[in-house]
């Protein structure tokens, strides 16, 4: 005699977990849903002007006093701030790349 034949089925198809249909996990944005001032690759030039920009500001700085770089003090705020405001800002300018809809 065959076991499948006599199995009752305690977990009912229409339990969660169990339907057949596929839904998607997220629906799409549709297109120009987000619309920002700038474009991708302009973003991405300002942010590199101004992570270079902080760059130059801290290398001023820290020349600016040569015999003080031996104590490592703190460093003066402006320049290390820029420089990450700058990186912030390519890097959305990235992820804005990789995230397009085509």
């Amino acid at each position: 005699m065959n076991s499948r034949a006599n199995h009752v089925d305690l977990w009912p198809k229409e339990r969660e977990g169990y339907e057949e249909t596929i839904v998607p996990a997220y629906a799409p944005a549709p297109k120009g849903s987000v619309r920002y001032p700038t474009s991708v690759r302009t973003e991405e030039r300002i942010g590199s002007v101004i992570a270079g920009v902080g760059v130059i500001f801290m290398v001023k700085s820290v020349t600016h006093n040569l015999a003080g770089i031996t104590h490592m003090g703190i460093l003066p705020p402006g320049p290390l701030e820029t420089c990450a405001i700058g990186v912030l800002i390519w890097l959305h300018g990235k992820w804005r790349r990789a995230t397009k809809l085509r």
